[in-house]
């Protein structure tokens, strides 16, 4: 008969050996919320949040580096929306520890209501579009095992985000390999001349991000499409991957519906998901995994 105390040894070995952690590899990512770098672009700091993956602290892993998804929220969010309503590390740890996914590192900053271009010249938010294309990255690959180059950087977002995700990543297509948006706001029905009805909800979406009061011309002058040509004939292939809600109250799923169609008309490689749901968390938390896991598939077998 085995003695109490070496049963309890047992167990407890047995406990840490699945937990990863006497292999040297936390069972469990690491979320480090609302951390912050002095960004040039912004002349302040500039909030995020950082999801480092399991084994990132193992010591065999010393000198490897991850891919980087920048993923952006939508109005009236920070760096914490993805943590706290996205679940990001509950859906990553768990495709990363069954093996369904490469680890990855995401950042996830705080735009406040930017519309993640810059702004500064108008007053308003500030030159957040900047921020995330230059000192954002720069800040990341410095601190963090975060891959330099262009095949281990990615960009995504939801909403507002969308917008923001689509916009770099059409403007900049030498710096990522993917972009990938989920209902994305992309207010199509904005031509020049367009003036909106009710000019307080304006301010209090776009906090003066296109002027005050909103100009559309500026607002087209900075849309996605605006940016198409650059993916025609890219550097280098980019991904794009678009998602929505089929009963997206803000009727994003057709804008997302008419980008897709105007892609396909250009000869641009798209991959689009129509899930069921609205504007709403329930379907970016499901979207997540699977656009992770479509980024991955884009991948250089050795990681790049």
């Amino acid at each position: 008969m085995k003695h109490p105390g070496m049963v309890r040894v047992v167990i407890v070995a047995w406990m840490l050996v699945a937990s990863g952690l006497l292999a040297g590899r936390p069972a469990h990512a690491e979320l480090l919320l609302s951390q912050s770098f002095d960004s040039a672009a912004l002349g302040e700091p500039m909030r995020f949040s950082i999801y480092l993956p399991p084994g990132y602290g193992a010591p065999d892993e010393a000198e490897r580096r991850y891919p980087v998804v920048y993923l952006l929220h939508g109005v009236g969010d920070d760096e914490r929306g993805w943590p706290n309503y996205g679940k990001v590390d509950e859906t990553l740890d768990r495709l990363i520890v069954a093996g369904d996914l490469p680890p990855f590192i995401v950042v996830m900053p705080n735009g406040l209501k930017s519309w993640w271009v810059d702004s500064s010249d108008i007053g308003g938010p500030g030159n957040f579009g900047t921020a995330v294309r230059d000192d954002l990255p720069k800040h990341v690959e410095t601190h963090w095992r975060a891959m330099t180059s262009r095949d281990g950087r990615f960009v995504a977002g939801l909403s507002m985000g969308g917008f923001g995700a689509l916009r770099l990543a059409f403007a900049n297509p030498e710096r990522y390999r993917a972009v990938g948006a989920m209902s994305s706001a992309l207010w199509n029905r904005v031509v020049p001349g367009w003036r909106p009805s009710d000019p307080a909800r304006m301010t209090r979406i776009f906090s003066g991000s296109f002027g005050e009061p909103f100009d559309p011309e500026r607002f087209i002058a900075n849309h996605p499409r605006r940016y198409l040509p650059n993916v025609e004939n890219p550097p280098a292939p980019i991904g794009i991957y678009l998602e929505a809600g089929d009963d997206d109250g803000f009727g994003a799923q057709f804008a997302t519906l008419e980008l897709f169609e105007e892609l396909r008309d250009r000869h641009i490689p798209v991959e689009l998901r129509i899930d069921d749901g609205g504007h709403q968390w329930n379907v970016w938390r499901k979207a997540l995994g699977p656009m992770m896991q479509w980024f991955a598939g884009l991948m250089k077998p050795a990681g790049g």
